[in-house]
């Protein structure tokens, strides 16, 4: 069986970002936020505090946020 977790950008200002979180058929939910000059410290720590679920979705903005120059409103992960 797959992951499949879908985020929206709900807030971001020059240096913090949030999204909210949902993967469909499980009921997991939530809002992640991180400070933009974090991001790779806390994601990158064994026992991060940041929801694993959250931690996906931001790990996947992150990355088009790095290629693209702007974070996305929309990101899905699925693996």
């Amino acid at each position: 069986m797959g992951i499949l977790i879908e985020g929206t950008k709900v807030f971001e200002d020059d240096q913090s970002v949030t999204y909210a979180f949902l993967s469909p058929g499980t009921g997991r939910s939530g809002q992640v936020s991180i400070a933009k000059s974090d991001i790779r410290s806390r994601l990158s720590t064994i026992g991060s505090d940041i929801d694993p679920t959250g931690a996906k979705i931001l790990v996947k903005a992150y990355k088009v946020a790095s290629t693209t120059g702007s974070w996305p409103d929309r990101v899905t992960y699925a693996a």
